[in-house]
């Protein structure tokens, strides 16, 4: 059985007893209790603290029926130590749907997109996904995307559907590499009606008004203004309601959207190295050595609403999106400070009695709620080297009941677990070697909290911010990096020999052997077949987690392994 540690307490939980597990955080922070270690508060330590807290609301003057009702829910939990009627939820029919992708892209070597419309609490299945292979014509760069529909699918599909050809039209007025298809080109043509001179104009002024930033500006600011800009086309164009079903509850969506570069060498990625950081001189003299190149990609990434993305590199998870909903307290006051009001119907409040989203697209039925739910993405780009090992993109099914560590451990619990099942060796049954990369060594480790990622370019909504560090999300290193190897900047070195050579052979003749480059071929085939069962079968435990975790809103997940895996095989 896969387990996980819990973000809290740091138990190892598994999939069955993580809805109480969560449960008993819940009902111990209610009555102001924790849960360190082993050791859990007694019976007699619980029913002190339950006529603590209630005297001090009754000194308060804060004490209600909703109140008392919440702490003897908690104290019941805690007491019987199982889930109550009131907590106990049907078990989930099991309608999870795999899709595997055949990506072709040097740095993806396996991905996989597994989804459940969750029966027990929703009716429809809302979310929809999009991968497209050699995006603008171009080998090696791949665009995919994540929309979580609300009130109905009608805005999350034609999202995904037409979203992507808008980003591309703004990335080939930008790059001349990216080339559109005459399909593409005649979709973008049929909005020619929509997007009017008046509007060009109105829109050109707005890009090109000089906005304060932070530091220098970065290379893929014109890719964040193309991301920008197709939120803004996609939001105009939802504001038509094509297949809306309802005249007053038109549907909306959250998004997030990501475009990966594979770049073998980037002298402008390297130079924004080497401004946020000492790394450009390091990276110079060690690429002049032969020593691995410290970029090999670029993932650009664009989110508005509660869709997250998340990368986990050397064992390590890094949430690349921004939450954009009442939770968030730069959003709470944007819409207060626009005369919002958020009600306190749910943990964080609704904004206007009807959402917790702040930003997305679509929504356009209610035009007092949209007057606050903008289409302004938060953007961000971020290098990709041999040490990144997943990207995981879920909706809020996920992101509600299971947080960023949590995510990451089950992931590499998950791969762990289908490598020695189903791996290269797997029928050796080999130890997971000492230091490995899902598990870093902390002996190789040079900082315990400072994580080695860094950002490119990062630029805010209406805003292009170039950023040192991000202090919700990502952070720099601020420690001087001597030794690459044990600063984890580059994989370790490995020591392959050739089966071919006259090295460690079976005393075989050439020409009983196998040719070289069959056997070469069946081992890269073999390679792919599980790859692409460890995306699915990841995505799948995650979505199934989610479900026990209690989620009550559709799951998908997409999983995206990085080259960092293979690495990981090859220890």
């Amino acid at each position: 059985m896969i387990t996980f540690p819990c973000s809290i307490c740091k138990r190892e939980v598994g999939l069955p007893g993580v809805f109480l597990h969560k449960k008993r955080h819940v009902a111990l922070n209610t009555l102001g209790l924790q849960w360190t270690g082993e050791r859990r508060p007694g019976l007699s330590a619980i029913m002190d603290q339950r006529q603590s807290v209630i005297t001090k609301l009754l000194s308060s003057f804060a004490f209600n029926e909703k109140t008392l009702q919440s702490i003897n829910n908690a104290f019941e939990l805690l007491w019987k130590r199982q889930v109550p009627a009131y907590y106990r939820i049907m078990e989930n029919i099991c309608e999870s749907s795999i899709h595997p992708q055949k990506i072709s892209h040097l740095l993806i070597k396996g991905a996989a997109i597994c989804n459940d419309r969750n029966a027990t609490w929703r009716v429809d299945m809302n979310d929809k996904f999009i991968v497209v292979n050699n995006f603008g014509s171009k080998p090696n760069v791949c665009f995919f995307g994540l929309f979580d529909g609300h009130h109905g699918a009608s805005a999350a599909d034609l999202t995904s559907t037409e979203l992507p050809v808008l980003l591309l039209h703004q990335l080939s007025r930008l790059d001349p590499s990216y080339q559109m298809t005459p399909e593409e080109q005649k979709v973008i043509n049929s909005f020619n009606t929509v997007f009017r001179e008046d509007y060009r104009a109105i829109e050109d002024s707005f890009s090109s008004k000089k906005k304060r930033t932070k530091g220098m500006k970065s290379v893929y600011e014109n890719i964040h203004k193309a991301f920008a800009k197709a939120f803004w086309r996609m939001d105009r164009l939802l504001r038509l309601g094509r297949r809306e079903v309802s005249r007053v509850r038109w549907s909306g969506c959250s998004a997030v959207t990501c475009v990966l570069e594979s770049n073998a060498e980037s002298p402008e990625a390297r130079k924004s190295w080497g401004r946020i950081s000492d790394l450009g001189a390091l990276a110079d003299r060690l690429l002049c050595s032969g020593m691995p190149k410290i970029t090999t990609g670029v993932l650009h990434v664009a989110n508005a609403g509660n869709v997250q993305a998340v990368l986990c590199r050397n064992g390590k998870g890094f949430r690349l999106t921004k939450e954009h909903t009442t939770r968030n307290a730069d959003e709470r006051r944007r819409v207060l400070g626009q005369g919002a009001a958020i009600s306190a119907n749910a943990p964080h409040g609704l904004l206007q009695g009807k959402r917790t989203t702040t930003r997305g697209l679509g929504f356009h039925g209610d035009l007092k709620l949209k007057k606050f739910i903008i289409p302004a993405p938060q953007t961000i780009s971020v290098p990709i080297d041999d040490l990144c090992q997943f990207l995981i993109l879920g909706t809020d099914g996920l992101w509600d009941v299971l947080d960023t560590k949590e995510v990451t451990a089950l992931t590499m619990s998950a791969f762990q677990a289908h490598r020695e099942t189903r791996g290269p060796a797997a029928g050796n049954k080999p130890s997971p070697p000492r230091g490995s990369p899902l598990c870093p060594n902390s002996e190789q480790t040079t900082s315990k909290s400072e994580p080695n990622i860094h950002t490119v370019f990062q630029c805010k909504s209406a805003e292009c911010v170039s950023t040192v560090n991000s202090k919700e999300n990502l952070s720099v290193s601020k420690h001087s990096i001597c030794d690459p190897e044990s600063s984890g900047l580059f994989p370790p070195k490995m020591t392959t020999r050739d089966p071919c050579s006259e090295e460690g052979t079976d005393g075989r003749t050439s020409a009983e052997r196998e040719p070289r480059d069959s056997r070469e071929e069946q081992r890269g085939l073999g390679s792919r077949h599980f790859y692409d069962g460890a995306a699915a079968y990841i995505s799948h435990e995650l979505v199934k987690a989610a479900l026990a975790a209690g989620s009550r809103d559709n799951v998908t997940v997409m999983v995206m392994l990085l080259s960092g895996t293979e690495h990981q095989l090859l220890t």
